[in-house]
């Protein structure tokens, strides 16, 4: 009897409060993402972003685990930026940003994420403007071409009025 007994209470110990519910993290997933974080951060120092990035987007696709998969969605946006000339930021990026705005509104990240949203917004809308300043420059180039064919073709017609009236 005492035997069951045992079996019992280390059987309810071990159901009872140190389980969690379905969509919580527990203490062991916690520590895993908490060590590939760390192991992902130590990549990139050692300039290795493609494994670092894959670690991320492992944290970042698995068990949310607040603390640790805000952090890691914030370093893989980062990862991904990948600007460009013609785009100066990629959608990937822009989507990891939203879902960290979305998914950890309270988050110490969420408040450095959207200041890098904001940069790369106006960076974008900068880049537009650019665009638009490039287009008119060429619009204008032209018309000065055209203003000068006239000018010149004003002065031959003046140099031959000129030279008729004497």
């Amino acid at each position: 009897m005492r035997k069951v007994l045992t079996l019992i209470l280390a059987a309810s110990l071990c159901a009872g409060c140190a389980t969690t519910k379905k969509g919580e993290s527990g203490f062991i997933e916690r520590y895993d993402r908490s060590r590939k974080l760390a192991q992902a951060v130590e990549l990139m120092k050692k300039g290795n972003t493609t494994a670092a990035a894959r670690e991320l987007n492992a944290i970042c696709s698995s068990v949310a685990v607040p603390g640790v998969t805000d952090e890691a969605l914030f370093r893989l946006a980062l990862l991904s930026l990948k600007p460009s000339a013609e785009r100066p930021v990629s959608g990937q990026s822009q989507q990891l940003l939203k879902r960290l705005r979305k998914e950890y509104p309270a988050s110490p990240w969420t408040v450095q994420a959207a200041q890098l949203n904001d940069l790369l917004n106006l960076t974008e809308e900068l880049k537009q403007q650019n665009r638009g300043l490039k287009a008119t420059n060429q619009s204008l180039a032209k018309e000065v071409n055209e203003y000068s064919k006239i000018i010149k073709q004003l002065k031959a017609l003046d140099l031959e009025l000129e030279q008729n009236r004497r």
